[in-house]
């Protein structure tokens, strides 16, 4: 079952934030601002993410969060960005 989350991160450190960047990108979710990423997840990789917030993020001074979206039924409440922007993976063409 997936479900929806945004991941919002201020990693200080230049390398980590860069490494961070890009296992997200693997998860498969989506940089939707230059600090935001957003997708669809499954559990498995919530805990995946959570474990990538402990490797990469200094506890003293870098902040992240992860937080429950449903960003595909919610277009009110955004600007500049439409529906096409927030796919569910099961409508991703397959290349």
């Amino acid at each position: 079952m997936y479900s929806q989350i945004i991941v919002s991160y201020d990693i200080s450190d230049t390398k980590n934030r860069t490494k961070f960047f890009e296992e997200l990108k693997n998860v498969g979710l989506i940089s939707i601002q230059k600090s935001v990423f957003w997708g669809y997840v499954l559990v498995s990789e919530k805990r995946i993410i959570k474990e990538l917030f402990k490797k990469y993020c200094d506890i003293k001074i870098d902040k992240a969060f992860m937080s429950n979206v449903s960003l595909d039924k919610d277009m009110k409440n955004s600007f500049g960005y439409d529906e096409d922007d927030f796919k569910h993976p099961e409508s991703f063409e397959i290349v």
